[in-house]
């Protein structure tokens, strides 16, 4: 099996290192590169100090087949990416003549003449660079060979580095088959792992990453020499085993796996959310094409709210909590009378910090699904993820929602 080749990701803002700002760049690179080949050992936040991340990337461009920069690209005098890249590399820098072209209708902007030649510095690239006209906002990337592979480029912000990076991917990867991605449910990272590496035991070539955020893992697999066919093949063995718990093949959502097999049946859905405020319906109405299976939710965070909007019975309340099965099961059956939904799913629990007990901690939440569907059918499930902040619960509790939807539409 071929080695995965070491990548270091290079995050740059003096708002990053002093906490002012949360950095999101490295996470989605880090994603990105991963599921083509590369092996992130390394990631660095640098403030704006060219000394400093002249040091920094001298040592990772000669160690690392990536190193990927983002950030300090822009015209401002604290933008010194470029100055710090070639000094770490001992190159010159030059105007790009198409680049000083690009540039010339931002100039019309400034009436400050030290203004436009500040935007001007942005034309300057780097002896042996490869420039990335940007499609969004005026940073132009750049990718530049290495002792080790290659340094790239990339402007900061998010909505310019992201288009950026998927034409970086394209350059710097093997003509190799695009890694296939599996959507996994209901089960741990651990067993996920376990069960995809058993799969995988009779295939070469491949090469096997598993991500986990709360209430969803992926597996990505990774051609290393086997090609599409075995990967497609290898793909499906995974899947096999990983059963019911495995909702997609093709890197869609839990949401777009829903919406899709939704429509494939003519199916609708209704929510009725308390402790996660919105976020299942947030998550299905995000796709598109949700309208047509998603026929509305209520969030009914209060107990009288859930009287009201979903004809909970206030003794239910009384007797047994808002978060307790029986009332679970009245909100999904408020929401499949109220929305004249063929499904409908609940979710009310306590995500914290505060408002557990002995009996009901923290992380306990209960769920209801109701149906009109062939024969009729009313269930709950009950969890307590005691001990998770109230981010992961809610998180949790969305996706495990999701899939209880999911596994009531398949068997429509």
């Amino acid at each position: 099996m071929a080695e995965r080749r070491s990548a270091a990701i290079v995050t740059i803002g003096s708002e990053l290192v002093e906490g002012l700002r949360v950095d999101t760049n490295t996470a989605e690179i880090a994603r990105d590169i991963s599921r083509f080949g590369f092996r992130v050992d390394e990631a660095v936040s640098v403030g704006d100090d060219e000394a400093v991340l002249t040091r920094a990337l001298a040592r990772l461009v000669r160690v690392h087949a990536l190193v990927v920069v983002t950030g300090g690209l822009g015209p401002t005098h604290d933008d010194v990416t470029r100055e710090a890249a070639a000094a770490a590399l001992g190159l010159s820098m030059e105007a790009d003549p198409e680049l000083v072209t690009f540039l010339q209708p931002f100039l019309a902007r400034h009436k400050d003449p030290r203004s436009a030649a500040q935007v001007l510095t942005q034309a300057f690239v780097l002896d042996g660079a490869e420039v990335l006209t940007p499609t969004t906002g005026t940073a132009a990337g750049q990718l530049v060979p290495t002792p080790a592979g290659t340094l790239v480029l990339l402007p900061g912000p998010p909505r310019e580095m992201r288009p950026m990076l998927a034409r970086v991917l394209e350059r710097v990867t093997p003509d190799r088959a695009e890694p296939r991605e599996l959507g996994v449910s209901g089960m741990p990272e651990s067993d996920v792992q376990n069960a995809a590496q058993t799969a995988l035991e009779t295939f070469d070539g491949i090469q096997l990453t598993v991500l986990a955020k709360p209430g969803d893992v992926r597996v990505i697999l990774l051609d290393q020499g086997a090609g599409a066919a075995a990967l497609d093949r290898a793909a499906q063995a995974v899947a096999d085993e990983l059963g019911e718990a495995c909702y997609s093949l093709d890197g869609s959502t839990l949401a777009e796996t829903i919406v899709r097999e939704a429509t494939v049946r003519g199916v609708t859905i209704a929510v009725a959310e308390s402790c996660t405020g919105g976020m299942v319906a947030a998550a299905l109405t995000d796709v598109p094409g949700s309208s047509a299976v998603f026929v509305g939710g209520a969030v009914a965070y209060s107990d009288p709210s859930k009287t009201r909007l979903l004809s909970v019975d206030p003794a239910d309340l009384a007797q047994y909590g808002a978060v307790s099965r029986e009332v679970a099961q009245s909100m999904a059956r408020g929401a499949l009378d109220t929305f004249r939904a063929d499904i409908a799913a609940s979710v009310t629990g306590i995500a914290g910090p505060e408002g557990g007990s002995a009996e009901k901690p923290v992380g306990t939440v209960w769920f209801g699904i109701a149906t009109r569907l062939a024969g009729g059918a009313e269930a709950q499930s009950q969890v307590a993820w005691t001990g998770a902040s109230r981010e992961a619960i809610r998180a949790r509790a969305t996706s495990m929602a999701l899939d209880l939807i999911r596994r009531e539409v398949l068997k429509a």
